[in-house]
């Protein structure tokens, strides 16, 4: 596991303070409601949403692009920024699966975004790719790589699943997710507050095949639990997922506090990868934090790889709880098995 050093947190004495802009989401427009999912695979009425707290989530349509979604994400989050596209020197994407297999998804969106030629590249690590990537640009950032980074997260989740697959199958959802980093020597206060902290970054690739979407091509993995396994769609082992999952959640995001000289009362949100209710319940009582301190969106957008911590902290952004000042605490676990953490101090609107 590795924690990203800071020589000094708050911008002082010439070093690089990140500040978080804003954020945006994009959504496809076509609802599937679990009941419709329940029927389709013979389920009693409730099975599903009784199990993960999923009442519906939004599936690309035929002849739709997760990029446009990707792109609209990261124009809502530049809006909400109030940052202009040709002030973005880089955009990294975290996704599991582009429209293309080259060029890269963050080559399309910058491109999209009328960016000034900003380098860009995706970053392929499931549900903790947000934040992985998040981490990522605070790096490029603080080392005076780049200056104004848009991070955007985008799934098309459906096209990997396994419709008559019980495990998966009334989990999974599209959507996209976007926020804007920039850097600035003018040390945090009360008008301008905000920084993104240290981050927590782990892998277990020995037990990776717990959450896999194979190739046709030979793998470590084929001679695990699902052989071979299915090419291009999920396959899990939900039980195993889930003890590890919990377990996994509550280490990463008590750990990330620790690293940031935090406790968890220190935190006004948590916003985990959106993997299941049940999951996000469990782990919300094990940290024995209230429920108006856990951010949630999986009722209505389902699981969404590595959009969903994105997608949750736009909606809580929309929703009021996330403005000048607020102290978040972003985690995300699943495939890899790898997990990523980190911490940030909204500032909201460019000046």
């Amino acid at each position: 596991m590795s924690v990203a050093p800071h020589n000094d947190l708050d911008g002082s004495a010439g070093a690089i303070r990140v500040a978080p802009l804003g954020v945006g989401a994009a959504l496809p427009d076509t609802v599937v409601t679990s009941a419709q999912i329940e029927e389709r695979l013979g389920l009693e009425a409730g099975w599903l949403q009784k199990r993960t707290h999923i009442a519906e989530r939004r599936i690309l349509g035929p002849g739709e692009k997760i990029t446009d979604l990707a792109l609209l994400a990261s124009q809502r989050a530049l809006e909400d920024a109030g940052v202009a596209a040709t002030d973005v020197d880089m955009v990294i994407a975290a996704c599991l699966q582009s429209d293309d297999i080259a060029p890269s998804m963050a080559a399309v969106v910058a491109a999209g975004l009328g960016t000034n030629h900003a380098g860009g590249f995706d970053i392929s690590s499931g549900c903790s790719g947000f934040v992985a990537a998040v981490a990522t640009a605070t790096g490029l950032i603080e080392a005076r790589r780049a200056h104004t980074v848009v991070v955007v997260a985008a799934e098309a989740m459906s096209r990997l699943t396994d419709k008559s697959d019980r495990a998966t199958a009334g989990l999974l959802g599209d959507g996209a997710g976007a926020i804007v980093l920039r850097g600035t020597t003018t040390p945090a206060d009360e008008a301008h507050p905000g920084r993104v902290g240290r981050s927590i970054l782990g892998s277990d690739g020995a037990n990776g095949g717990t959450v896999r979407v194979a190739t046709d091509h030979p793998s470590i993995y084929d001679e695990g639990e699902f052989g071979p396994g299915k090419a291009g769609q999920v396959q899990m082992n939900g039980f195993d997922t889930y003890k590890t999952a919990v377990a996994r959640f509550e280490s990463t995001v008590r750990d990330t506090a620790e690293a940031n000289g935090m406790a968890l009362d220190d935190v006004d949100l948590i916003v985990l990868h959106q993997a299941n209710g049940r999951i996000l319940e469990a782990v919300r009582k094990r940290l024995e934090v209230p429920e108006e301190r856990l951010a949630s969106s999986v009722q209505s957008h389902g699981n969404t790889s590595a959009a969903s911590v994105a997608l949750a902290l736009a909606d809580a952004r929309a929703a009021g709880r996330v403005v000048p000042g607020t102290r978040l605490l972003l985690a995300g676990f699943g495939s890899g098995l790898a997990w990523a953490g980190i911490t940030m101090t909204w500032e909201g609107t460019a000046a």
